[in-house]
């Protein structure tokens, strides 16, 4: 694929692509018995240029591309997409039940939405709850698990929220199960890969977002096998930090077949100022994992769990709350580590 055509995002900081199809160029010069140098003059451009953009080589712009179409007969949708977007799996995992995985991805699909990012969700967890606070209803025939089960493209299962820039793969409660079924497939630590390139390759999201199940299990290895980044949340309290070097080596054995996978950082959420262990369990934290530590923080916040409650985004909810606030810095800084 080439990208080409940068155009600066509203709303976002980084480049919208076009991607050049330049298999489908080079399968249509065949059709209509062109040689690249027929192309070449045909279309104006030199034959060098033809060359690069048939194997891949070139970012040469949309006009060029316009002049290939119109040479060939095709419509330039046929051979350009202009609204590509180069998508970014992001998985939020940590096999510690209650560090509020579901909450951040919520917080941070949504702020990266409110900025123009758009944004897939996908629910890994059994619990549904993610697809819940969203406003999602259960549907097994549209689930994450029916695709998993099937090894289908999960290009049929993206379903729509209520809200701008934000699109969502539900789970349901079929999904504890699903560790079991996966055992029983061919290459099943790639199952999830092959299923969600095709999203992926789309070019329709800016993000994919995943919200995992507090396992170490086959499926989350088939997420993270899937996943460009990883982010862990951790509850600063003993509990919450104690077991970390786990997930860490858990992550780094997946590297072995995944070697795309990054670790984004830790984010301390949940975080109380007001209990003097908080201090404490910062200094253990960035002591053990340094620079991969993020800076921001997302603070103990009743208005989050009010929020999933009532079934939507907490920034609707309570656009002025603490953790609204921070889940803003934290999209940024994720922004300036992925993309």
């Amino acid at each position: 694929m080439v990208y080409c055509n940068q155009m600066k995002k509203q709303g976002g900081d980084f480049a919208v692509k076009g991607k050049v199809l330049f298999e489908n160029i080079r399968n249509r010069r065949l059709e209509v018995e062109f040689t690249q140098q027929d192309l070449a003059n045909t279309s104006g451009l030199s034959l060098s240029l033809i060359k690069a953009i048939e194997t891949g080589r070139s970012e040469s712009g949309r006009e060029n591309i316009e002049k290939i179409s119109a040479a060939l007969g095709v419509a330039i949708d046929d051979i350009y997409i202009g609204d590509y977007r180069e998508t970014k799996v992001v998985s939020i995992a940590n096999n510690k039940g209650g560090s509020g995985k579901t909450s951040v991805v919520a917080g941070l699909g949504y702020a990266l939405a409110e900025k123009g990012y758009k944004i897939l969700f996908v629910d890994g967890d059994a619990q549904f709850n993610l697809s819940y606070s969203l406003g999602m209803n259960l549907s097994p025939e549209n689930s994450l698990n029916h695709a998993i089960i099937n090894e289908n493209s999960l290009m049929g299962y993206i379903q729509r929220t209520a809200y701008d820039n934000m699109d969502i793969i539900v789970s349901d409660f079929d999904m504890a199960l699903i560790e079991m079924k996966l055992f029983t497939k061919v290459m099943r630590e790639s199952v999830m890969r092959k299923i969600l390139e095709p999203v992926v390759e789309a070019g329709i999201y800016d993000f994919i977002l995943i919200d995992t199940n507090p396992t170490l299990g086959i499926l989350n290895f088939n997420i993270l096998n899937a996943s460009d980044y990883v982010i862990i949340p951790v509850e600063l309290s003993s509990f919450g930090i104690i077991g970390l070097n786990t997930i860490k080596n858990y992550i780094n054995e997946i590297r072995t077949f995944n070697r795309n996978l990054e670790l984004a950082g830790v984010l301390m959420n949940k975080v109380d100022k007001r209990e003097s262990i908080t201090d404490d369990a910062q200094d253990v934290l960035e002591q053990t994992f340094g620079e991969i530590v993020f800076k921001s923080y997302i603070s103990v916040d009743t208005n989050i769990k009010k929020a999933q409650w009532d079934r939507q985004p907490l920034d609707l909810f309570n656009r002025n709350s603490r953790a609204t606030k921070q889940f803003k810095s934290f999209a940024e800084e994720v922004i300036r580590i992925v993309k």
